[in-house]
């Protein structure tokens, strides 16, 4: 039985192979030797078995030397991916048709309720995420009040919206958990808008909204915040179609929040 990471990787695999044949045909004939030469790199094409007979190509020639660089990249490329697509191959005709993660699924509910199993099921595993408590970030005495679905205050109604948005499609989240980055060297709590559990691949997400991107009463400091806040995170790994997920607003393009339900979607794969 081919496991859903076996077809995935035979798939890629089988369409690399495919490019880089392509690529082959459409390459030059002969092969790179590059030498040093009293302390300078030189490049040279040779047809033969690169002991004689070889073409000098100078700066006018780089594109040769590129092209055959990458061809012989290209060949030690398509090797090991036909070797690794048969040894997947292989792999797969004594693969066994259950995996130890599997065996706790095939047994009735009322024996799963007598065993631990070894990985958690997702479910389990949601409800260890979500019975995690933290304390929540504080409000100003004079701030708005908004209420989310889910019975939680929220500080815009932006927010609300993307709130209302996550607790319908049953998507776990928490509001501003607290999360350590480095700024500047030195570690920072920051709590991220909304933190989400992608379920099925066993990771956190971050969705940060920025509202107030045309404000001209901060002089734009809240845009300039917001873009260096997106750096920072960057910085510490957290990369917009990573685990990143940016939804924005100005006065004049309110929030769509159709828009960040499909970034949602796309991120979660759902």
């Amino acid at each position: 039985m081919k496991t859903p990471y076996m077809i995935d990787r035979e798939r890629t695999l089988s369409k690399l192979i495919k490019t880089k044949r392509r690529a082959l045909e459409k390459a030059p004939t002969g092969f790179l030797i590059i030498r040093d030469i009293r302390g300078k790199t030189r490049y040279y094409k040779y047809d033969t078995n690169g002991r004689s007979g070889g073409t000098y190509l100078g700066n006018a020639h780089l594109d040769i030397a590129k092209a055959l660089a990458q061809k012989s990249y290209d060949l030690k490329v398509l090797k090991a991916a036909e070797l690794e697509l048969q040894a997947w191959k292989l792999l797969a005709s004594h693969f066994p048709n259950t995996t130890v993660e599997e065996i706790y699924e095939t047994l009735s509910p009322a024996r799963q309720k007598l065993v631990t199993p070894i990985i958690p099921t997702d479910e389990e595993y949601r409800k260890q995420w979500e019975a995690v408590t933290y304390e929540p970030g504080w409000f100003k005495a004079d701030a708005a009040v908004y209420i989310t679905d889910r019975g939680e205050r929220v500080r815009s109604k932006s927010e609300q919206l993307i709130a209302n948005l996550l607790y319908r499609l049953h998507i776990p989240y928490r509001y501003e958990y607290p999360i350590e980055v480095v700024v500047n060297g030195h570690k920072k709590t920051w709590r991220p808008d909304f933190t989400i559990l992608d379920v099925k691949n066993r990771r956190e997400l971050y969705l940060e909204h920025f509202g107030k991107l045309d404000d001209q009463e901060d002089d734009g400091n809240y845009a300039r915040n917001a873009f260096e806040k997106m750096k920072i995170y960057e910085e510490n790994g957290m990369y917009d179609g990573g685990c990143m997920i940016y939804s924005f607003e100005t006065n004049k393009a309110p929030l769509d929040i159709k828009y960040v339900e499909q970034k949602v979607r796309r991120a979660l794969g759902i």
